[in-house]
């Protein structure tokens, strides 16, 4: 249904709704599950809205993008992806979850008549073609932070939160949902920074679809001191979740721990081999280096370019960076030696701070990154060993 002709329904259809039955409106908040793949980790929410009549029972949700739109990829990098708001049947709803396993739950919402109509025509607005695309944030703007904050906006007093005592932080709840793909987590660990790790509020939480859900479930709407009322009035599974999804998916032989404590062997038996014949081959340090430098450019670009919040400051800024690009051309110039020989005792002074500073840091840092800052230090390390003792 085309958004124009849908806000017309719904307006239309208000009155008659009430003057039929009262009760003919139900609101209800959905909360669907994770999915197998990387972007339904997540979860989902959405706001179901039935009645008057028995064909009206729409699904309202904020997490519609166009992967083919032009230069998606960098885009979403640089932090401004457009999300749209979308509008489907209950029924057609319901079946795309099941198709890939999700669970899905509705809380009732326990709303006034006026609440209900003043959500139903807020919703119905948004929809609009130009009231529906909307700069998608992860972290503050999103698909379970929209419905929350339409919500509450249109209800005639304030929600009460049962706050949790302990405080969390970004990357925690995301390390939550994302333990079954290693690398998932590693690359979110690598490209966020250090706002990932301060303390969080409650509403910060919500983010978070499975937090908003449980949020809801105990909180009340205060009117007056005289006047509260629970904001859910029934709480039913539609849809059971599979337990499937929570399987491991990526094993542990090639977890990203696995792979660089392998990759940091290998280079340290290389370059052991190299002090032993007091040579070093260039060619390693050219691929190792350049390797690092241009995954530095990317951490760089989130850092200073991108939008995203919580990408400055980024610690592995001092692993990964830019800068390391520079080694790879002057290796091979015979002249610049001794320059090569400071670069690599800047580079193994910086990576040593990093190591012994490792625990302190604001940052939490993947413990996977540790055999590749080694990989570093010991690359510079062998280049200044070799040198000092003279190279055959």
């Amino acid at each position: 249904m085309k958004p124009l002709l849908l806000y017309l329904f719904l307006i239309l259809a208000i009155p008659f709704s009430y003057g039929a039955r009262e009760d003919s409106l139900r609101v209800s908040l959905l909360t669907c599950s994770p999915g197998p793949r990387s972007f339904e980790l997540f979860g989902h929410s959405g706001i179901r809205v039935q009645g008057p009549s028995p064909e009206m029972d729409l699904v309202f949700h904020y997490g519609l993008f166009d992967y083919d739109a032009p230069h998606f990829i960098y885009r979403f990098t640089k932090g401004e992806t457009d999300y749209m708001m979308g509008v489907t049947s209950f029924s057609d709803f319901v079946f795309a979850y099941a198709m890939r396993n999700s669970g899905i739950t509705e809380l009732e919402l326990n709303l006034s008549r006026q609440e209900k109509e003043d959500l139903l025509r807020a919703l119905a607005v948004n929809n609009l073609p130009q009231n529906r695309v909307y700069r998608y944030n992860f972290l503050y703007d999103n698909c379970a932070t929209r419905p929350r904050d339409i919500i509450v906006k249109n209800i005639q007093g304030k929600i009460r939160y049962e706050e949790p005592v302990e405080k969390t932080t970004f990357r925690t709840m995301i390390h939550d949902c994302t333990f079954t793909d290693q690398w998932l987590t590693f690359g979110i660990d690598l490209a966020l920074g250090e706002p990932l790790d301060r303390p969080i509020t409650y509403q910060e939480e919500m983010f978070l679809p499975s937090v908003l859900e449980e949020a809801f479930s105990k909180a009340s709407i205060i009117v007056s001191q005289d006047s509260i009322r629970p904001l859910v009035s029934s709480v039913e599974e539609i849809l059971p979740a599979s337990s499937d999804l929570f399987i491991e998916s990526n094993g542990t032989f090639f977890s990203p721990q696995v792979c660089c404590w392998a990759f940091f062997i290998l280079i340290l038996g290389i370059s052991i081999y190299e002090i032993i014949r007091h040579r070093t081959f260039r060619i390693i340090d050219t691929v190792v280096f350049t390797v690092y430098g241009l995954a530095g450019c990317i951490v760089a670009f989130l850092m200073f370019v991108s939008a995203h919040p919580a990408t400055y400051f980024n610690y592995s800024i001092f692993w990964v960076n830019p800068l390391l690009l520079i080694l790879p051309v002057i290796v091979w110039v015979k002249k610049l030696k001794k320059v090569v020989l400071y670069y690599h005792f800047v580079n193994f002074a910086v990576l040593l701070c990093l190591l012994v500073g490792w625990a302190w840091l604001p940052q939490k840092m993947n413990n996977a990154f540790i055999p590749l800052v080694l990989v570093l230090a010991i690359r510079s390390l062998t280049n200044i060993i070799v040198s000092y003792r003279g190279e055959k």
